[in-house]
């Protein structure tokens, strides 16, 4: 099942948990469900990738949800590892395979994303401002520190220029930007599929 498809008084339950919890700001509903959005799509990614495809010829293993998972209903089991096993499940997962084989600016997070990120660098790197340019810069460096991006010299070259007084940035017209261009609607890039472009810029400003 689909974000789109779950009901609303699930969502609104799941809403009211968080605000019963955290003190969220004003305006965070939104935040929040589709933080909760991303997390559904993640678990059933981990399901899929950990659980359903290794499997694909022990039948009797995809039988029962896995032992970590034992909550999942059968009938949800059984449901969900059919629509795993589909010919338009098979098509759909080739063509991501493909897309992400040909991202242009491809990242080597861990499940901890961007704001683990942002932790481990506040640690190490203390007094320092970590804008979103860093962290998509530290997002694309391998296990040695070499990052293969021709993209990263051109924006240190401009965080240079900017640190200078050469260059002036504002907004969403950062470093960023004129490195790589214009956002995509509703994405941020180096901060999390999570913070839409009003809520960042319009805290950064």
């Amino acid at each position: 099942m689909k974000w789109a498809q779950i009901p609303k008084d699930i969502k609104e339950q799941i809403w009211e948990a968080v605000d019963i919890a955290f003190v969220v700001g004003q305006g965070g509903k939104n935040s929040v469900l589709a933080s909760a959005a991303k997390k559904w799509k993640d678990f059933k990614s981990t399901l899929t990738r950990h659980y359903i495809l290794p499997y694909t010829n022990d039948r009797e293993r995809l039988s029962q949800p896995p032992e970590t998972y034992k909550f999942i209903e059968k009938a949800q089991w059984d449901a969900f590892v059919a629509s795993r096993l589909s010919k338009d499940f098979e098509s759909v997962h080739s063509q991501h395979a493909q897309i992400r084989e040909k991202l242009e600016y491809n990242h080597r997070l861990s499940r901890k994303g961007y704001a683990g990120l942002e932790d481990q660098l506040e640690e190490t790197m203390p007094g320092v401002e970590i804008d979103r340019s860093t962290l998509w810069k530290r997002a694309r460096q391998d296990k040695h520190g070499n990052i293969p991006d021709p993209k990263v010299a051109e924006k240190d070259e401009l965080q240079k220029q900017v640190s200078e007084g050469k260059v002036s940035v504002s907004g969403s017209n950062d470093v960023l930007t004129m490195a790589l261009g214009p956002e995509h609607p509703g994405r941020v890039r180096g901060v999390g599929a999570e913070i839409s472009p009003r809520q960042y810029f319009n805290f950064v400003v």
